[in-house]
């Protein structure tokens, strides 16, 4: 027979797993192991494997139009996806949304024009 569980060890359950994906949002901008790299210029944007991101899920299409007056003109953003990547030794990698420390991310496909 599957064990039951009362109402606070759910709620103490749900706390902690909040907790972990609110540490994982910190870790994420700050520390050694960020998200990639804070954009030099533009707040809240990040680079990271050569493509621009912000931490969370934004609107596509206007995201795509802001980055697109972030980048250099021989550069474009394609499109836009909602991502989600976590910590895993040290590394930030893609991963399910159900996933320990899943950060939701906005990432844009970043093209060069051709010359």
């Amino acid at each position: 027979m599957a064990e039951t569980h009362d109402q606070t060890y759910i709620a103490i359950l749900g706390a902690a797993l909040a907790q972990m994906n609110r540490n994982a949002l910190v870790l994420a901008e700050n520390g050694n192991n960020q998200l990639g790299r804070p954009h030099p210029s533009h707040p809240g944007w990040r680079i990271w494997n050569g493509n621009l991101c912000q931490i969370g899920h934004h609107q596509p299409t206007p995201f795509v139009l802001e980055a697109n007056a972030i980048l250099p003109g021989r550069m474009y953003a394609d499109r836009a996806h909602h991502w989600h990547a976590h910590l895993n030794n040290n590394q930030w990698t893609p991963c399910a949304p159900t996933a320990d420390g899943a950060v939701p991310l906005t990432i844009t496909i970043t093209q060069t024009r051709e010359p």
